[in-house]
């Protein structure tokens, strides 16, 4: 019998199982060791072997002396059944493994400015001891696409504040991110806190990525009956601590790019009247990959690295 004709048998009643145990047999030669093998109870097994003589329409194995020897039909099995189960074992089995040591695997990711400069290095310096073969690449989230990088394979997970999200995707919640107001350490005006007025009448410098959080004082400003002072815009959120070190404007800004540039740029948290609101960072991927191990080991550490 050969392997396209066991693979057949295997794929009505025969089990992998039964493979597992007419080898055993053969090399044991008695139920009572092949059981001992198998990690099963002899009665188990000699059901099993019931079971498969009925199914072969053949005794399988005959006694000879103190021995059950095998009869031609298990003879012509044994290699085909070895291949299959060396397949099963080592090409389908192993495929459910992941070594991070020795993986020369490429990651994919995709976030905005600020994940590019306050998450990408910590998981960049964890791969680095992990798994150092493997290398990451890193894509400016585009929420248009998004969806179709992540289900095409182009991408492997998103990371960051995404205001729609398809519901085809997995997401899972890294942290919360809070914001603090930064000024110059040497503002003229502005001390170690500020009320009110001050906060409407200083120049803000805004970032369109951060519009959620000056949506929101803008709100709170103009809910007052108050105008705010004229807006200064940059699109670049690690240009924010180094304009505001450099003039009299204020800013709102993660807590973790304060944390960042605060020993480089000459900067101050400054606290204000009322509590900042915080934004969910969630990391996304498509459902597809939710088995694959190595998938599974990179989520797993931007979730880990997510947590300092």
């Amino acid at each position: 019998m050969d392997l396209i004709q066991v693979m057949k048998k295997f794929d009505g009643d025969l089990q992998l199982g039964d493979l597992r145990a007419l080898l055993a047999l053969v090399a044991a030669g008695t139920v009572t060791k092949a059981s001992e093998v198998l990690g099963m109870s002899q009665s188990a097994l000699s059901y099993q072997l019931e079971r498969m003589r009925r199914q072969f329409g053949d005794p399988l194995f005959v006694r000879v002396g103190n021995r059950m020897a095998p009869t031609p039909r298990v003879e012509n099995l044994l290699l085909p059944a070895a291949q299959v189960l060396r397949i099963v074992d080592t090409e389908i089995k192993g495929q459910t493994a992941f070594e991070p040591a020795s993986s020369e695997r490429v990651f994919k990711i995709s976030v905005n400015e600020i994940g590019a400069i306050a998450l990408v290095p910590r998981l960049l310096r964890r791969l680095a001891v992990v798994a150092p073969h493997t290398r990451l690449t890193q894509k400016q989230m585009d929420p248009q696409s998004l969806s179709a990088d992540l289900e095409s394979g182009a991408l492997d997970l998103a990371a960051g504040y995404i205001d729609t999200v398809n519901h085809g995707l997995v997401g899972r919640l890294l942290y919360r991110r809070d914001y603090v107001c930064i000024a110059s350490a040497r503002h003229p005006r502005i001390r170690a806190s500020m009320g009110w007025k001050q906060l409407r009448t200083e120049v803000h410098l805004q970032n369109p990525g951060i519009a959620r959080v000056n949506d929101w004082i803008r709100d709170l400003i103009a809910g007052q009956g108050h105008p705010m002072a004229p807006l200064m815009l940059t699109h670049h959120v690690a240009a924010m601590p180094f304009l505001v070190a450099e003039s009299d404007l204020i800013a709102f800004v993660p807590r973790e790019v304060f944390e960042l540039f605060q020993s480089i740029a000459d900067i101050k948290c400054v606290t204000i009247p009322v509590k900042l609101p915080t934004i969910e960072i969630h990391q996304y991927w498509h459902p597809r990959l939710n088995g694959d191990p190595g998938h599974k080991f990179f989520r797993d550490l931007v979730f880990e690295v997510a947590h300092p």
